[in-house]
């Protein structure tokens, strides 16, 4: 990384802490509008380009699921042009809206403020092919899955005929695993295994065949984590992945599982461990290269 470690904590330590307001993100309140000119300000002053048109924005309109009233949405979407803008692009994907009126600062605006930290990584233009970075609106119920969810109106509207050399969605990658949090029920078990605290899941790499050995040498070249690949289909869709997965994209997921402050109001800054969300940001870094690194085609099976 181009940022010193202490830096780069430094800086997710800021982004998160904005993103994490008391009053939360919710689509259509107060905190939603400051959240979006916050983003929209920061994604400026990296001197990113809009991926469309003269605007960060890509807005839509549609019923709210539950009120059925008209409600506007919006995704933003910027792009570092490659060096040989050809080549199918990298997307980098999280979600920025929250669940309730509550900080929600590990679901998701860790996993936003290592989107930004990744978009000063490259916004010198290093990388080949275009590097997309994609903060979506209305992950969160109501609108998980539904036709407002934001990823999804992202790939259904904007990307068809559009192929990816790869796609990557981080939730919920601030905090340290816990057993306990899976049912694990003995006395000082994370305290005797302390290295589980470092884990990251990472799912899907089974979706393209050069996935596999990208994610093994990444994790390899990364210190402070213990990253954990495993097949997509055995947790599901719990994000915004699914809607690449659903339509062929090569796509992995980054988590840490939902943990036990999960869509309530103790996910705050108290419970991350920005140390470890830096060290997973040198780990999608260096899996960008990776993937940039490869030969023009998308080798999907």
């Amino acid at each position: 990384m181009k940022l010193s470690p202490r830096k780069l904590i430094q800086q997710l330590t800021a982004d998160t802490t904005a993103l994490a307001m008391r009053e939360g993100r919710r689509v259509g309140q107060p905190g939603h509008e400051k959240a979006l000119r916050y983003l929209t300000e920061r994604l400026a002053g990296l001197e990113l380009a809009p991926w469309q048109g003269d605007r960060f924005a890509i807005t839509y309109e549609l019923p709210h699921p539950n009120t059925r009233q008209l409600q506007e949405f919006t995704n933003l979407i910027a792009v570092i042009p490659g060096k040989d803008r050809s080549l199918p692009p990298i997307l980098l994907g999280a979600h920025y809206d929250s669940v309730i009126d509550a900080p929600c600062a590990d679901d998701n605006a860790t996993s936003v403020a290592l989107n930004l930290a990744i978009a000063e990584e490259f916004a010198e233009g290093e990388l080949e092919r275009d590097l997309i970075i994609a903060l979506f609106d209305a992950e969160e119920p109501p609108h998980f899955l539904g036709a407002t969810m934001g990823s999804l109106r992202f790939v259904e509207d904007h990307c068809r005929g559009l192929a990816f050399a790869g796609v990557i969605v981080s939730d919920l990658i601030g905090h340290d695993l816990k057993l306990a949090d899976f049912g694990v029920d003995i006395p000082g078990v994370d305290f005797l295994m302390p290295q589980v605290g470092k884990t990251v899941f990472v799912l899907g790499a089974e979706s393209d065949v050069a996935f596999p050995a990208i994610v093994e040498e990444a994790a390899a070249e990364t210190k402070g984590i213990n990253v954990f690949p495993t097949l997509s289909r055995y947790i599901g869709a719990p994000s915004d992945h699914y809607a690449f997965e659903k339509a062929g994209h090569p796509t992995f997921f980054l988590s840490c599982a939902q943990g036990r402050y999960y869509h309530s109001e103790k996910d705050d800054l108290d419970w991350i461990n920005f140390k470890k969300l830096a060290c997973i940001t040198e780990f999608v870094a260096t899996c960008i290269r990776k993937i940039d690194e490869r030969p023009g085609g998308v080798g999907t099976e």
